[in-house]
C-alpha cells in the first residue's frame, strides 16, 4: 500500500479513521511493505505485511479457500486462465464478461473508486484494471489469495500497482466507510460465506448513492409449470429436470464425503488423481465416458487447473444457490434499481437510486 491509501480505510471494530503509526520498510517507489496503522483514537492497530494492510487474524468459515490458494495455487496464479480468451479456461469458467452487460457493468468505476470483493488471486481485479480505467481499485479477500495476487501483480503487472490497493479483510468486519465506492463488483464469492444474504446486503452498504453494483451467486434452477408455445425453444422438462437432479445428488454425495467424513488429506489426495492426465485422458474414451458422470470434474487440458478447480467445485463448505425471487426483495428494500440480469444465473446488475421506489 502507499500512503494515500489509508484514507480509504477504515477501522472494521470502530469505522473511526486509520493513521501510519510505524513504518518498518518501504520500498524505492514509497510502497509501505512492512508497517503499522492505528485509528485516530489510539485504541486499536493493523499490520502492513508485504504491502498489504491486514484486519484479520485467522481465515475463519471456510478454511478451504485459504489452502486452495496458498497450497494448490502456490503463487502460480492459476486463475489468470479465465481472463484469457485463447485459454479453454476462458469458456467454462468467465464471470467477467458474462457479467458485463456489454460494459455498462462496470463503465461507473471508470476514473472513479471500485471495490472487488472476494477478489482471490485478483483476476477480475486486473481486467478492470486494464479495460475500465478505475482511478483507485481497492481488491480484498479474506485469504492467503491476496498474497498470490501481489505476487502476480509484481510480476505481470507493475504498472496497475500504484492504482491498487490490495487488503485482507473479513466481509463481515469490512474496513471501509459507507456509501465511498463508485463501484462494487463480486464475482462468484458471496455463496461461499455461509450468510449471502447478509454479505450481499453489507456490499450495497459500501456503494454510493448513483453508484452501481455488480455481483453473481450460485443460481438454482426454475423450472418451467406449463410449456406448449412452440416459439420457446428448448426449455426444462420433467426428463431433462431429472437428469440435472441425479447429477446433482452424485456431485452432493462426493462432496458431503469430503466436506464431513474423509480426512483433508485424502480427499486432495482422491481430487488430485480424477485432476490428474491419466484421468483426463481416460474418461474422453466412449467406454469410460460413465466415469465423468459419476465424478463430473473440470473439462481442461491443464491438471494443476482442473484440480484446483474441483477442489474449489466439491470442497467448499458453503455454496448455497439462490433465485431472483429471493434476492430481489433485500435489492428493493436498500433501494437498487437492476439495471440487468446476467444470462448465466444468478447476476445482478444494479444502481443505487432509493428514490425510484418511492411512492408517487
Amino acid at each position: 500500500m502507499y500512503t494515500e491509501d489509508v484514507s480509504l480505510l477504515v477501522c472494521p471494530r470502530t469505522g473511526n479513521s486509520l493513521e501510519i503509526a510505524e513504518i518498518a520498510k518501504s520500498a524505492s517507489d514509497g510502497e509501505l511493505l512492512e508497517a503499522t496503522l492505528r485509528t485516530s483514537d489510539g485504541t486499536h492497530t493493523y499490520a502492513v505485511r508485504n504491502g498489504i494492510p491486514r484486519f484479520v487474524d485467522d481465515i475463519g468459515y471456510n478454511p478451504t479457500w485459504d489452502f486452495k490458494w496458498r497450497v494448490l495455487d502456490g503463487g502460480r496464479g492459476l486463475n489468470y486462465r479465465i481472463i484469457d480468451k485463447s485459454d479453454p479456461a476462458y469458456q467454462i469458467h468467465d464471470l467477467f464478461d458474462r457479467n458485463a452487460h456489454g460494459g455498462g457493468a462496470y463503465e461507473h468505476g471508470r476514473g472513479g473508486v471500485a471495490l472487488d470483493v472476494g477478489c482471490g488471486v485478483g483476476q477480475y481485479s486486473v481486467r478492470l484494471l486494464q479495460d475500465y480505467g478505475p482511478s483507485k481499485l481497492i481488491s480484498f479477500d479474506l485469504t492467503g489469495g491476496v498474497d498470490v495476487f501481489r505476487k502476480v501483480v509484481e510480476e505481470r503487472y507493475p504498472e496497475l500497482k500504484r492504482r491498487l490497493l490490495i487488503v485482507q479483510a473479513d466481509i463481515f468486519a469490512m474496513p471501509f466507510k459507507k456509501e465511498s465506492f463508485d463501484l462494487v463488483f463480486s464475482l462468484g464469492v458471496l455463496m461461499h460465506t455461509g450468510d449471502t444474504r447478509r454479505a450481499v446486503g453489507n456490499i450495497l452498504d459500501l456503494v454510493k448513492p448513483q453508484g452501481h453494483v455488480n455481483f453473481w451467486i450460485y443460481g438454482s434452477e426454475p423450472v418451467a409449470y406449463a410449456v406448449s408455445e412452440p416459439s420457446r425453444g428448448f426449455v426444462l422438462n420433467m426428463r431433462t429436470i431429472t437428469e440435472i437432479q441425479t447429477r446433482f445428488r452424485r456431485v452432493q454425495w462426493w462432496i458431503r464425503l469430503f466436506r464431513n467424513r474423509l480426512p483433508h488429506a485424502w480427499t486432495v489426495n482422491i481430487l488430485r488423481f480424477m485432476s490428474s492426465d491419466f484421468m483426463y485422458r481416460l474418461v474422453k474414451r466412449p467406454r469410460w465416458r460413465w466415469l465423468y458422470q459419476w465424478f463430473p470434474t473440470v473439462d481442461h487440458p491443464d491438471a494443476a487447473y482442473r484440480l484446483i478447480n474441483n477442489y474449489d467445485g466439491y470442497v467448499n463448505k458453503w455454496s448455497d444457490s439462490w433465485s431472483e425471487g429471493e434476492i430481489f426483495p433485500l435489492l428493493r428494500d436498500r433501494g437498487f434499481v437492476i439495471r440487468g440480469l446476467s444470462e448465466w444465473r444468478l447476476g445482478f446488475w444494479c444502481s443505487k437510486d432509493p428514490g425510484f421506489y418511492a411512492e408517487k
